[in-house]
């Protein structure tokens, strides 16, 4: 048998409510209905008598303060009664409960009948049937929250109200931003600069694939050893591959410990897929955006309505002010040989930059090129002259970061100049590569290198970065291109060198270290493809341009 009080806990009545001061420890062995008050006088010993509503309308009627004097008599454990607001029984009626040790009870008006009789006989029952009556209400409140959508906290409170006991929620140490991820790592990622800004903490390091499986098998282990201690019961939630923590019943025991692990493990698959989702949902607007600013930064056409559209939808503002960095790794070839580990080690640094970057203030975008990282702080007005000295300081930061993940590697940064709209998001970011490629060539150590506010290049960027001009430098190189990509770059080259040259053979076979009649032999196969009068002094001027402006990207 229950009491009164144990009872009234349990999840389904969480509604009703002891309004007299004594009368819960009663036990109860069985339930009754009573049409009328006078059915009390024939109420069996310990039993729990619900009054029909007909009946609860009238319980300020004197008549009920005699059939409870009857009830006394055949020690009735309570009674209960149904009413729009909490019950309020008339000071005779409290006083003989109270000398009678009778619980009253307020049932909510809106209860349902069968299922409330239902639930109290399951109570009553104890036991199997007590359990089995748990693991249904905790399986609805499951279902329930799931339709909803609600977050890791809500399906736990719901659960917890199904099954009438406490159930924690355990995270372990390394997994806490999966967690936090599920609920609100969106909003803190608004406050720390907009969409696509994660903040720190937000994302996940990325590990390498063998740590990533070895991490995985460890924390299922401990998650197998140590998610609920003896007397308790548990279940892992996995988002992924990766346990994040579990749903523990602290006091379960017997049927209702059979019962509490049957929902906590469905509460736990679906925390699971609740989380998986939330992390996709935050995760599939930063790589569309990132996707999106790689595609305007590769591609050679012009900005055209639907890449304008795509961006006003997923609230990239390429209609503002635009300064890229562009952040490389010297030695990633060599450090990591295998393609895969490359892409996983360059998401690890991206992440690590953007954070840093956002650290600094401001908006800040996250993309990739090939094995480039690209950043792209986005302001809606002129952010003024030192834009670019602002830039080149939260890009020591991001390398600074990166360090810091990854000390093996060797990056360097380099930042454009602020630009105004997309085509000036590409001439930032044409200035960010040639501010970098300038470093790398004349040897610097490794750092930031911001763009050259003056002179040729940058006009030369300027020029580049329109799609006239970048249409005639793809037109006039078109037949050295067909060569192929090595090919290509290394006829290109030679041709930028003696044009450089002033048409010096020897002077160019000096700058590329090679033999005069190598030279020779190669310029004379690029004048057969190009089909151009070098001596022209219009075409030579054209086409030393398109070599420069080719070398950029």
């Amino acid at each position: 048998m229950s009491s009164v009080d144990e009872i009234l806990a349990s999840s389904p009545l969480a509604g009703l409510g002891r309004v007299s001061a004594s009368g819960g420890d009663r036990q109860v062995a069985l339930i009754r209905l009573a049409e009328s008050f006078t059915d009390l006088d024939r109420a069996p010993e310990a039993s729990l008598v619900i009054l029909s509503r007909l009946a609860s309308a009238e319980v300020s009627d004197y008549r009920l303060d005699m059939a409870l004097r009857w009830a006394a008599i055949h020690r009735v454990a309570a009674v209960a009664a149904f009413a729009d607001k909490p019950w309020q029984p008339t000071v005779t009626a409290r006083d003989i409960a109270a000398r009678a040790d009778i619980a009253l009870i307020s049932i909510p008006a809106g209860t349902e009948a069968a299922g409330l009789v239902q639930a109290i006989t399951r109570e009553i029952g104890g036991g199997a049937e007590r359990a089995l009556g748990r693991a249904e209400q905790g399986l609805a409140a499951v279902l329930a929250a799931e339709s909803t959508g609600g977050g890791l906290e809500e399906l736990r409170a719901a659960v917890a109200r199904a099954l009438g006991t406490r159930i924690e929620f355990r995270p372990w140490p390394n997994d806490r931003h999966v967690v936090a991820a599920g609920d609100d790592a969106a909003a803190r990622a608004e406050a720390n600069g907009g969409p696509g800004t994660p903040s720190a903490g937000d994302q996940p390091v990325v590990p390498r694939v063998g740590d990533q499986s070895a991490a995985s098998a460890a924390a299922v282990r401990d998650a197998e050893a140590g998610s609920a201690a003896d007397g308790e019961v548990g279940a892992q939630v996995v988002v992924g591959e990766t346990p994040v923590g579990s749903f523990v019943a602290p006091d379960a025991h017997g049927d209702f410990g059979v019962a509490a692990r049957l929902v906590l493990q469905t509460a736990a698959l679906t925390a699971g897929r609740l989380l998986d989702l939330a992390r996709q949902a935050r995760e599939v607007p930063v790589r569309s955006r990132s996707e999106l600013l790689a595609e305007l930064l590769m591609s050679d056409s012009a900005i055209n309505e639907d890449l304008l559209e795509r961006a006003r939808q997923l609230a990239v503002p390429i209609g503002g002010w635009h300064v890229v960095v562009r952040i490389e790794a010297d030695d990633l070839q060599d450090a990591e040989p295998d393609e895969v580990q490359r892409f996983e080690l360059l998401e690890a640094a991206g992440q690590a930059a953007v954070q840093a970057a956002a650290a600094t203030g401001g908006t800040w975008y996250l993309s990739r090129i090939a094995r480039a990282i690209v950043l792209v702080r986005v302001t809606t007005s002129n952010p003024g002259p030192h834009a670019g000295a602002r830039a080149a300081r939260s890009a020591e930061r991001a390398l600074e970061a990166i360090r810091g993940r990854l000390p093996a590697l060797r990056f360097r940064a380099g930042v454009g100049a602020p630009h105004e709209g997309p085509t000036g998001l590409r001439a930032s970011a044409a200035e960010a590569r040639g501010a970098l490629l300038a470093a790398r060539a004349a040897l610097k150590p490794a750092g930031v290198a911001a763009h050259d506010a003056v002179g040729v290049q940058r006009m030369l960027m300027e020029w580049y970065a329109s799609d006239t001009a970048r249409a005639s430098v793809r037109d006039q190189l078109a037949p050295l291109e067909k060569l192929g990509p090595a090919r290509a770059d290394t006829a290109i080259r030679t041709l930028a060198a003696y044009l450089d040259e002033q048409g010096s053979i020897i002077r160019t076979a000096q700058k590329l270290h090679l033999h005069r009649n190598a030279v020779a032999n190669r310029l004379r196969g690029i004048t057969e493809l190009l089909e151009m009068d070098l001596d022209d002094p219009d075409q030579r001027l054209a086409l030393q341009l398109a070599c420069r402006a080719r070398l950029l990207d």
